[in-house]
């Protein structure tokens, strides 16, 4: 959450408000490509960003299952993360996190995340917040935005780890180099709050700019973050802001 760091006065209710909004807005933002940020309660599978097709929008046909599932048996790890899917989308979670973990051990990051997903939410598995960081971790070190975005979280609500501000930093930091709007605006909050980090508001704010440039309402934070800033940080953090590297959000295969 935002904490004004100046005060302890009347700023305090609005911006605790803005933690739920800033994980909340920022999942519409990604249902054009169905990959959706995991939000404090709930993580979604995504699919491979090779997939033909995409898990929300589809449901998948026996015809669907079972050519997915001839490729899967004789290794193909795409298919066999294609599967873990349309299984997953089709309530069969047991049965999804086989296949997802096979290909996770080829090297598929987004079956990583799916998997630890499963875990995270208790599908197929009694909820197990250490097993799901397990996996979210191959993920993220295979350069997969999300996980990078869920561990952060996790490190900042202490769920299967020892809460980290950090790590939390760390992770959001990755996900926010590749684009990601909810962890650029979590990094915005971490360095406004100087939480893993010592507090600047023109880091915050310029994060804050690329978020907001992605896409993500930040109407109500922007005034919480720059009230006492001078003109000229606003000025330099809007300068920051067009320098920060922003890599494209791909899935890597490592």
């Amino acid at each position: 959450m935002i904490r004004d760091h100046r005060s302890n006065d009347s700023l305090r209710p609005a911006v605790l408000a803005l933690m739920g909004l800033a994980l909340l807005v920022a999942a519409p933002l990604a249902q054009a490509e169905d990959h959706v940020p995991p939000g404090v309660h709930i993580v979604y599978v995504h699919p491979p960003a090779y997939a033909d097709k995409m898990a929300a929008n589809k449901v998948y046909s026996d015809a669907d299952i079972d050519a997915a599932t001839e490729l899967a048996k004789i290794g193909d790890a795409e298919a066999q993360a294609n599967l873990g899917v349309m299984l997953s989308s089709r309530g069969k979670y047991k049965e999804a996190a086989g296949w997802y973990r096979q290909a996770a051990n080829m090297g598929i990051p987004t079956a990583a995340y799916n998997l630890g997903t499963l875990y995270y939410n208790g599908q197929g598995f009694t909820q197990d917040y250490a097993a799901a960081k397990e996996w979210f971790e191959i993920a993220a070190k295979r350069n997969d935005p999300y996980a990078q975005f869920q561990l952060g979280m996790m490190y900042g609500a202490g769920k299967g780890v020892t809460a980290d501000p950090s790590s939390e930093m760390h992770w959001y930091t990755k996900a926010a180099q590749q684009g990601l709007p909810a962890a650029q605006y979590n990094l915005a909050v971490m360095y406004h709050n100087g939480e893993g980090t010592d507090q600047d508001d023109v880091k915050a704010y310029a994060w804050l700019l690329v978020a907001q440039r992605a896409g993500l309402d930040v109407s109500e934070a922007k005034p919480v973050i720059t009230d006492g800033m001078s003109p000229d940080q606003t000025q330099s953090a809007e300068r920051l802001s067009r320098t920060l590297f922003i890599a494209p959000n791909a899935y890597t295969k490592q």
